[in-house]
């Protein structure tokens, strides 16, 4: 909420130009442009996905590490294995 304040500050008290404010503060032109333009600060809001990428192996891979967990270090698979 700062910057978006110090954006407009710079804007219409210092007179400042869209190009000038980005130059100065590391902002690209449409990043000062959009925070000019909007009336609150935006909220990034996820998006949850529809199922898990791993959801119909997860069972498989589980029983494999309960196995596996009673073998000796070394005859573990590993994660590079178990991708």
């Amino acid at each position: 909420m700062d910057i978006i304040y110090e954006i407009r500050r710079r804007h219409a008290v210092q007179k400042q130009s869209i190009s000038a404010i980005a130059r100065e503060m590391g902002l690209s032109r449409p990043t000062v442009r959009k925070h000019l333009n909007t009336v609150e600060e935006p909220k990034y809001k996820r998006i949850q996905p529809v199922s898990p990428k791993l959801g119909e192996f997860e069972s498989q891979l589980v029983r494999w590490l309960e196995q596996e967990a009673e073998l000796a270090r070394p005859r573990r698979r590993t994660a590079h294995r178990l991708f």
